[in-house]
């Protein structure tokens, strides 16, 4: 089938996405919750295919939304900003080492309560990214529907509970210190997004993970930095990342994938929430040790797609670059460690089986 054929062919289902993501949406918004346009859209869209009406995510949806947001976010890091980061390197190092540890508990648990196997349970469990962990997955032969169900659920659970319990909880929210001084223009917006777009899909060719994202994150930041005047990203382009967003969340859940896993479902919640809350109270240690803002410290060290974090932290105008950094970092340090502590687990395992 080509790609125009199948375009056409998934083109209802497309505006049937839209027809029931655009409303939900805006209901949201107008009950000013956080992060309407991608909460709606996400449940609107998973209620649909869980309910055997399949909806679909626009194509390219992941990519112009990634631009939009990695643009929003690196005219954020300003020399002030960058300084302030270094400060937090130490802090930076306990959280991403506590992703490990928490996720090395959390596969441990899943494998001896549910019966999934141990390599499959690991990958489920450690929070580098979801297409990252599926790719390590598939690389060391572990089953990929645990994998998949595991890292969906556990990135739903995050944008609704975060967001809601931040803004709801009473917990105290401190705007990002440093805010981007520039004007909306549109010929300057319109370029350098274009840029940022061919620039993303290139790295991504390249195998570089979240390319339209950081790719255009990094040419934001680079241009900041050296005095180009540039841009500001008008809200209502956030909230169509957002909204595409909510449409990939929203399609992934797939009626006959979720029914031929459903007895797997409930331990991929009980660990999700172990890893969540887990993470949660890693945050609340981090705040308490380096007098760093708690809501900051819970979405910098919340174990879900940075892609995904960095719209909630966009979204309840907080410390971005923080938020990004602690995120990215991790990322790094998680897509690049993990199959060599996999590697590592699978020999400790092997020594003690010959024992």
């Amino acid at each position: 089938m080509s790609i125009l054929t199948d375009f056409k062919a998934r083109l209802p289902r497309m505006a049937l996405a839209l027809a029931v993501s655009i409303p939900a949406g805006a209901l949201l918004a107008w009950l000013e919750t956080p992060i309407p346009w991608m909460i709606g859209p996400m449940v609107a869209v998973a209620t649909l295919n869980l309910l055997g009406i399949k909806a679909f995510a626009l194509p390219y949806g992941r990519q112009m939304g990634q631009v939009i947001l990695g643009s929003a976010i690196g005219i954020y890091f300003t020399p002030p900003v960058l300084i302030a980061l270094g400060a937090n390197a130490f802090p930076i190092l306990i959280t991403t080492l506590s992703a490990f540890a928490i996720g090395g508990v959390g596969a441990l648990v899943m494998s001896r309560v549910s019966g999934v196997d141990g390599k499959s349970a690991f990958f489920a469990s450690i929070p580098g990214g979801s297409m990252a962990m599926a790719n390590f997955a598939e690389k060391y032969g572990a089953t990929m529907p645990p994998v998949a169900v595991a890292h969906s659920l556990r990135v739903s659970i995050l944008v609704i509970v975060i967001p809601f319990g931040i803004t709801y909880g009473g917990i105290h929210i401190e705007p990002s210190a440093y805010r981007p001084e520039f004007s909306l223009d549109y010929s300057i917006l319109i370029p350098w997004l274009a840029a940022g777009l061919i620039l993303g899909e290139l790295s991504e060719r390249l195998r570089f993970h979240n390319g339209c994202l950081l790719t255009p994150l990094f040419l934001g930041m680079i241009l900041a930095l050296n005095g180009v005047t540039l841009s500001e990203v008008p809200s209502w382009l956030t909230d169509f990342a957002q909204l595409m967003f909510g449409l990939i969340l929203g399609e992934r859940y797939e009626r006959a994938f979720f029914a031929r896993h459903k007895l797997f479902i409930p331990f991929a919640l009980v660990n999700a929430i172990f890893i969540i809350l887990a993470s949660a109270a890693v945050a609340l240690g981090v705040s308490w040790a380096f007098d760093l803002p708690l809501a900051t410290m819970i979405i910098a060290t919340a174990p879900g797609g940075m892609a995904e974090m960095a719209i909630v932290a966009q979204a309840l105008q907080m410390a971005v670059p923080t938020v990004m950094a602690f995120h990215l970092f991790r990322i790094i340090i998680v897509n690049m460690g993990t199959q060599y502590i996999y590697i590592a687990a699978m020999w400790i395992r092997g020594k003690r089986g010959t024992a």
